[in-house]
């Protein structure tokens, strides 16, 4: 017999911390439900892997206790690896900061309260990054929610050209999660075409209905960050100077900034 087991949802993910979280020292400030929320997609294993990883941050830093900002830090460890130990140049390290200052400005805007952190610490094979967190543990998405992920990830590339006036590299990994996204939009009949057997699709229709999708979200994207080219300057500057941002900071200074 096989048995399949999910992975676990928010609530499995909460009490799986506080099993492997239950004989180390926490600090007052740990709230392992938001370690739950911002650990969607991961297993028992990770999570465990998880709390020893911040457990090792902590003896690093000789802390007596592990923090909130060691089991963050560790979330990403998982997800993303080591920190590389080259450092870019500092005109790379400018145009990591507003690629990536452009994917949380967007997801900001269509998805209010789901950045979890920014960084353009080198990590894995990524030179930055941007953590998100859900609500809720999501199963099924709206053509709405998938527009919105299609614009997020188009959003580095954009912030790039708008304030930099030309494209890098960096994006071709957002491209791919983007011609993921339009590829479930039109099996699930959310594309031009309607309901349709995409296999029968030939190349060229295939290529012309994702080419008007992308064509048409990416000037939504440019139109949302040019009304916001002075607050996306800023923080890629601020985020160009500390390295790390959490969401909290990022959505104080966005409103501070009006």
């Amino acid at each position: 017999r096989l048995v399949h087991v999910d992975l676990p949802e928010k609530g499995g993910r909460l009490a799986i911390l506080q099993i492997h979280a239950h004989q180390k020292p926490l600090a007052d400030d740990v709230d392992l439900g938001i370690i739950a929320q911002e650990t969607f997609g991961f297993s028992g294993a990770h999570l465990e892997s998880l709390t020893n990883e911040a457990a090792v941050f902590a003896l690093r830093e000789h802390s007596q206790r592990i923090t909130q900002q060691h089991l963050s830090e560790a979330i990403d460890k998982v997800m993303l690896g080591e920190k590389l130990e080259c450092k870019p140049s500092q005109e790379e390290m400018w145009r990591v900061s507003v690629h990536e200052s452009g994917h949380a400005l967007l997801a900001e805007t269509v998805n209010p309260q789901s950045v979890a952190q920014i960084s353009v610490r080198s990590r894995g094979n990524a030179l930055g990054y941007v953590r998100h967190y859900p609500e809720d543990d999501i199963h099924l998405y709206t053509q709405k929610m998938l527009e919105d992920q299609i614009m997020i990830s188009l959003s580095g590339a954009v912030a790039e050209e708008l304030i930099l006036d030309t494209r890098s590299t960096g994006a071709a990994g957002d491209y791919q999660q983007a011609l993921h996204l339009v590829e479930k939009m039109l099996v699930s009949g959310m594309s031009p075409l309607g309901v349709v057997d995409v296999e029968r699709l030939d190349p060229e229709q295939r290529y012309d209905v994702t080419r008007r999708i992308l064509s048409r979200l990416e000037e939504r994207t440019k139109e949302v960050l040019n009304r916001n080219q002075e607050r996306l300057m800023r923080i890629a500057r601020m985020l160009e100077q500390e390295e790390v941002l959490s969401g909290e900071e990022l959505r104080v200074n966005l409103e501070n900034l009006g």
